[in-house]
C-alpha cells in the first residue's frame, strides 16, 4: 500500500496540529526577529522627539540609528529620547555606543529614574537592570561643538520578556501528543 493512499484520521489530525505548531514558531521567530531602527526610515520618525517619553520604538528593536542636523546655534545641545519596550523585567541589559562623535546617552526608566550612562566615542557601554515595567527610556545627547552633522548607533542586548520560539514549538508538539493520546485512548475504551 503506498504511503500517500494511506488514510488515517489519527494521523492526519497530528499532522495537521504539528503544521500549526510549527506556523506559530514561525510567527513568534519572525515577531522576535532583531529589527533596527533607522531615523527617517519607516516606520521611524524623520525626527526623533526633543523631549521625554520620546519614540516608543517597536517590540524587538536593538539598534537604532540616528543622526543630529548641523547646529543653528553652536555651543548649544541637542536630544533625542526614544524608548525600548517588551523587555524581561528584572533581567540585565547592555547598550553599546558606535561612531566618533561627540554625543553621549543616558538610560532611564519610563518614571525617568536615571539608570546608566555611556558615551558614543570609543563604544562606551552602560549596563544596568529591566525594571519593572520591561520599558527603557533613552536620551541621545549631542553637545554642538563642532556644528556638523553628528550620526550615531545605539545597540541594546536585553532580554525579551517573550516566550522563545523553541519554546513555542515544544509547547505545540507536546498539545499534538496529548490530543493524539487522548484520540487513542478515547477509541479503546
Amino acid at each position: 500500500m503506498a504511503l500517500e493512499n494511506y488514510n488515517n484520521p489519527v494521523l492526519n489530525k497530528l499532522a495537521r496540529a504539528l503544521l500549526a505548531s510549527s506556523c506559530l514558531t514561525g510567527a513568534a521567530a519572525i515577531a522576535n526577529a532583531d529589527t533596527i531602527i533607522t531615523q527617517g526610515v519607516s516606520p521611524a520618525p524623520a525626527e526623533f522627539p526633543h523631549s521625554a517619553p520620546g519614540y516608543l520604538l517597536p517590540v524587538g528593536t536593538t539598534q537604532v540609528n540616528g543622526f543630529f542636523a548641523p547646529c543653528t546655534e553652536c555651543g548649544g545641545q541637542d536630544t533625542a529620547w526614544f524608548e525600548f519596550q517588551g523587555l524581561l523585567p528584572g533581567s540585565s541589559f547592555t547598550t553599546s555606543g558606535c561612531c566618533e562623535n561627540d554625543s553621549n546617552y543616558a538610560v532611564f526608566s519610563s518614571s525617568q529614574v536615571f539608570l546608566a550612562s555611556g558615551f558614543f566615542e570609543g563604544g562606551e557601554n552602560a549596563s544596568g537592570t529591566v525594571p519593572t515595567d520591561g520599558d527603557l527610556l533613552v536620551v541621545v545627547a549631542d553637545e554642538c561643538g563642532s556644528c556638523s552633522p553628528q550620526s550615531y548607533q545605539l545597540n541594546l542586548d536585553a532580554q525579551l520578556d517573550a516566550p522563545e520560539p523553541s519554546s513555542l514549538a515544544t509547547v505545540g508538539l507536546a498539545l499534538a501528543g496529548a490530543l493524539a493520546w487522548r484520540r487513542k485512548r478515547t477509541r479503546h475504551s
